[in-house]
Formats: C-alpha cells, structure tokens, sequence
C-alpha cells in the first residue's frame, strides 16, 4: 500500500500539487493520454525544474492551442491571473497576491468553455472512461468546491458555474492530480496542517479578504497552519483536496520514506514557494 503525505506549510494549489505528484513519480504521459480522452480543449502540458530559495522544484507548465486561446486571457482558480502569451504557454500563477474575481462573468475568454456548470462537468467525468477510483475521487473534489461556492452564492451547488475550477486548466489540474494519485498507487492521503495567507484581493465586487470566501468555506474541518504572509497562499481547488482526498491531519506517518518530490509555484517569497509530497510504502501484514 502506499502513503502520500502532503507537506503544504508553505500552502497548496492545483498546479503546485500536480507539478509535486509528477516531481515524485507519476506518469506525465499517462496522464495526459488520459486527459486527452475527455472532451476538453487540446492542450500540451510539461513540467520544467525552477529553484525555490534553493529547494529544485518542478513547474507545470500547460499550453493550449492557438486557435482556441486568441486574445483569451482570464482570472482563475481563486483568482490567480493567468496569461496566455503569443506562445501559450500557461503560466500557473496559483499562488499568491494575484488579482482575483469569483464572479460569473470574470473571465475574458471567447469560447463556450468559460463557465461550466458543476453538473456539467460531474457528467462529463461519470459518462468518461477514467478509473473508477479517479472518477470517484475527482467528483469529491469538485462537488467539496461547488457547495463551497454554492453558499456563498447563495445558489444550489450543481448550478454552480465554475468559473474558475471550470476554466480548461483547472479541469486538468483536478482530474490530473486524481489520475497522478492513481498513476503511483496512491491508497491512503494524510496531510499537514495549511496556511491561507492573509491580506485582500481584488474581486468583482471590490476588496475581499484572504482566504478568499469559497476557499474559507472548504477549509472548515481542516487544521490551520500558523504561518503569516501577506498574499494567498492556498486556492479553492488546493483546499478542495485537502477536504475531499485526506483522510488525515497531521505529521507525518512513522512509515519509510520511498520517494520525495517538489512542486513550485510561480511567485517568488522569502520562503521556498513550493508544496512537498512525500510518498511512504507501507508493508501489508
């Protein structure tokens, strides 16, 4: 069986947590095979080591075509600007201090992906051909975001537009993790206690505080971490597995250690930007 701890003292997001999983071991090309056979816009994606405060890390970098990107440009996944350049290449800015807008018209982009309802995309993962256990794991996380979301709206989660979880990329980093978990085994989650941050950002209707009020809304149950600083440290859809995929709280297990990998963010702060994933091979008795 096998254990993964997630170490998010410096905090968690979707790209930091799929960079981390491929950085430990999982199969980049199986799953983007995988990912290819969902009906989402055609992507490429790669992973490129950065250094973090001297810790070698690996960087998701995701690029989509051309001719569905022109002049696209959005906010998303708790806010974090995204900008798709002449090149496309997506830089995950998933982290911190980033302009922010949870709002159904937020995005800027031209196609007809933009704002998915949560049932919608619960359809497409049940009628897909993915595992069962990545089916089922990537539903929790986006039913955990859309009642998040669905409160603060004041809305029934399953006509929740996800407009960022919605967003191609954050499809991918969602069900891409799920399949990164199914790729090495994963049985067994346990995580550490998670900072937000602290500070405001930008939305729609003005200042609002960090954490921002869906990611708020997700980490009820979840241990706090006391680390303060100023920008958001922790996204909906990076407290949205750690709602939905741990079982645990806390240190870590007293198992070996098989393998260690690192996944960065793209800001630069006085402390390593990075979320650890530490893989534990735990001996059936």
């Amino acid at each position: 069986m096998k254990q993964l701890y997630l170490d998010c003292q410096y905090g968690i997001s979707g790209d930091m947590t799929l960079a981390a999983l491929f950085d430990v071991g999982a199969d980049l090309s199986y799953v983007t095979e995988q990912l290819k056979q969902l009906p989402i816009d055609s992507f490429h994606m790669t992973t490129k080591k950065v250094d973090k405060r001297g810790i070698s890390a690996n960087l998701l970098d995701l690029q989509f075509k051309e001719a569905e990107l022109v002049g696209a440009a959005h906010v998303h996944e708790a806010g974090h600007s995204h900008s798709h350049e002449h090149d496309h290449h997506h830089h995950h800015d998933h982290e911190h201090e980033h302009s922010h807008s949870h709002e159904h018209d937020h995005h800027h982009h031209h196609h007809d992906h933009v704002h998915r309802k949560a049932s919608t995309i619960l359809e497409m993962i049940e009628t897909s051909e993915l595992p069962v256990r990545v089916k089922e794991r990537s539903r929790r996380v986006f039913e955990v975001i859309a009642e998040a979301e669905g409160k603060i709206h004041g809305m029934d989660p399953k006509e929740v537009h996800f407009h960022e979880v919605g967003a191609m990329d954050s499809i991918i980093d969602v069900i891409g993790v799920c399949l990164a978990l199914e790729d090495l085994q994963v049985d067994g989650i346990v995580a550490s206690p998670v900072p937000t941050g602290y500070g405001k950002v930008r939305m729609a209707h003005g200042l609002y505080p960090i954490p921002a009020p869906a990611t708020a809304e997700i980490l009820k149950g979840v241990p706090l971490e006391a680390f303060h600083v100023k920008g958001e440290l922790t996204t909906p859809t990076g407290a949205g597995f750690l709602k939905a995929l741990a079982d645990d709280y806390g240190y870590m297990p007293p198992l070996v250690i098989e393998k260690i990998g690192y996944g960065a963010g793209q800001k630069d702060f006085e402390h390593p930007n990075v979320l650890r994933a530490i893989l534990f091979e735990e001996k059936v008795k």
